[in-house]
C-alpha cells in the first residue's frame, strides 16, 4: 500500500506542474471573453478600412490606365470586377468576429479535454505500471525478505508469506516469462514445498533464458537425482556434465558425477570427483564431511591403504586485534622448515571465527605431499587484510609450530595474535 502511494503522489505532483499554466487560463477566459471579442471588432473595423482604401487605389489606376489608351474597356472591366470580388471577400466583419468567440469557446473547452485527458492518464498509467512496471518485483522483494525472516524464525514453510510468495512467482514467469531470476526463484520455492516435478518444470524453463547456466544446469541435476531416489540417471550426468563444461569447479556437479561413477563401480573416477568438489566446499559443512567419508570409502575398495591421520586444530581472534567480518582467513599447514607451499588449505571469514576445523589427508592439495607423510608441520592462520594471496604489511597472523605427530594427535588451538610489520 505505501508502495502505491508513494507512485500516485509522484504521478499527482507531476501532473500539477503540467497542468499549472492551464488553470489560471481557464479562470481568464472567462473574464476576458468580452474583451477578446471586443479587441476582434476593432481589429475587424481597421482591416475593413484598409481593404476599402486598397480597393479605390487599384481602381483609379485601372481608370487612369483605361483613360490612357493602354487598357481596353473589356480589360477594364474584367479587371474591375476581379477587385471588386475580392473586397466582398475581405470584408466579412460579422462572421469573423462569430469565428473568434467561437475559437474561445473551443479553446475553453479544449482545455478541460486537456485536463480531462490528464487525469485519465494518471489512471492508465497505474494500470500500465501495475501490468508491465516493477511492481510485481516490488511485491516479490518484500515478500522474499518476510519469507526468510519466518524461515530464519524457523516457522512453517507453506506459510501465508511464502504462499503470497509462491503465487506472485507463478504470476511472474506467467507475465514475464523470460525473466530467469523469477524462474530460478520459483524453482527453488518448489524444493523448499517438497514439490520436485514442478521444481524441476521450473529450471527446465530457466535453462530455456540461460541455457548455459552452471548452477541451474547442477541445480537440476540435483532434482532429478532425487526424483529417482536417488538413482544416478543419464539425463542427471548430462546436466552436470554440462555445469561442468561452463564452470570445471562446480561442487555439486563434480559430487554427483563421483556418485554416478562410484555407482558403475568406477571408484577411481569417483574418488577424482569428490576430491576435486572436496576442494571447492566450505571445509566445516556436512557436505564436506560426507566427501571425505566417500574418498576414504572408494579408496578401501580400490585397495588403497587409508590413512585415518587427522588433525584438529580451533583458530580464534583474541581481542584487542579486530578485523573485518568478512575480511579472508587462511588456514593451511605445511611443512617445518620445509617447502612453503601449503600442504593443506582452508578459507574462511573473520565472521566465521572462532571455528574448529579438521584436516586430513583427503584435504592434500598433491596427492604427493600428504600431511600425515611429513615428520613435523606448522599451522599458519593469516587474516589478508590488504585480500592479497600472499602475506604482506598489516595482515594479521598466528602459528604453531613445529607440531609433532603426539602433539597433533590432540585438538590444539591457534590464536592469530600478531600483526604482519
Amino acid at each position: 500500500m505505501s508502495f502505491w502511494l508513494v507512485v500516485s503522489v509522484f504521478l499527482v505532483m507531476a501532473l500539477s506542474f503540467l497542468l499549472y499554466g492551464f488553470f489560471p487560463l481557464v479562470k481568464r477566459g472567462r473574464n476576458d471573453l468580452a474583451v477578446s471579442q471586443s479587441a476582434a471588432q476593432e481589429n475587424d473595423d481597421q482591416q475593413q478600412a484598409l481593404n476599402i482604401g486598397l480597393f479605390y487605389e487599384q481602381k483609379a489606376a485601372l481608370d487612369l490606365q483605361r483613360d490612357s489608351g493602354t487598357l481596353a474597356d473589356s480589360e477594364y472591366e474584367t479587371l474591375l470586377a476581379d477587385a471588386q470580388r475580392r473586397l466582398l471577400q475581405d470584408v466579412q466583419p460579422k462572421e469573423d468576429n462569430r469565428s473568434a468567440a467561437g475559437q474561445n469557446a473551443d479553446t475553453h473547452s479544449g482545455r478541460w479535454l486537456l485536463i480531462s485527458s490528464a487525469l485519465v492518464l494518471l489512471v492508465f498509467s497505474l494500470f500500465l505500471y501495475d501490468k508491465l512496471g516493477a511492481a510485481n518485483d516490488m511485491a516479490i522483494a518484500n515478500l522474499l525478505k518476510l519469507s526468510q525472516s519466518q524461515q530464519a524464525t524457523a516457522q512453517n514453510a507453506k506459510s501465508t508469506i511464502a504462499e503470497q510468495l509462491h503465487a506472485s512467482l507463478i504470476t511472474g514467469t506467467h507475465n514475464s516469462p523470460d525473466n530467469l531470476y523469477y524462474w530460478v526463484l520459483l524453482a527453488r520455492i518448489e524444493l523448499e514445498r517438497n514439490d520436485l516435478k514442478a521444481a524441476t518444470v521450473a529450471y527446465r524453463k530457466a535453462l530455456i533464458v540461460a541455457p548455459d547456466d552452471a548452477d541451474i544446469h547442477a541445480e537440476l541435476a540435483q532434482v532429478l537425482f532425487s526424483l529417482a531416489d536417488n538413482t544416478p540417471t543419464d539425463e542427471m550426468q548430462a546436466h552436470a556434465q554440462k555445469a561442468l563444461a561452463a564452470d570445471p569447479t562446480n561442487a555439486g556437479a563434480l559430487g554427483l558425477l563421483g556418485i554416478a561413477a562410484f555407482a558403475r563401480e568406477d571408484y577411481r573416477a569417483a574418488s577424482t570427483y569428490w576430491q576435486a568438489a572436496l576442494t571447492n566446499t566450505p571445509p566445516m559443512s556436512s557436505s564436506a564431511e560426507a566427501l571425505r567419508s566417500g574418498i576414504k570409502r572408494a579408496k578401501v575398495l580400490l585397495g588403497e591403504t587409508v590413512n585415518d591421520w587427522s588433525m584438529s586444530l580451533k583458530v580464534s581472534l583474541p581481542t584487542p586485534l579486530v578485523a573485518p567480518p568478512d575480511a579472508t582467513v587462511f588456514i593451511y599447514l605445511r611443512e617445518w622448515q620445509g617447502m612453503p607451499m601449503p600442504l593443506v588449505a582452508q578459507r574462511v571469514r573473520v565472521a566465521d571465527l572462532p571455528l574448529t576445523i579438521k584436516f586430513d589427508d583427503t584435504m592434500a592439495l598433491s596427492p604427493e605431499r600428504l600431511p600425515s607423510s611429513m615428520n613435523q608441520l606448522e599451522a599458519v592462520a593469516r587474516i589478508a587484510m590488504s585480500n592479497n594471496r600472499q602475506s604482506s604489511s598489516g595482515d594479521l597472523e598466528g602459528r604453531l609450530g613445529p607440531l609433532s605427530a603426539a602433539q597433533m594427535a590432540e585438538p590444539l588451538v591457534l590464536e592469530i595474535n600478531r600483526r604482519i610489520p
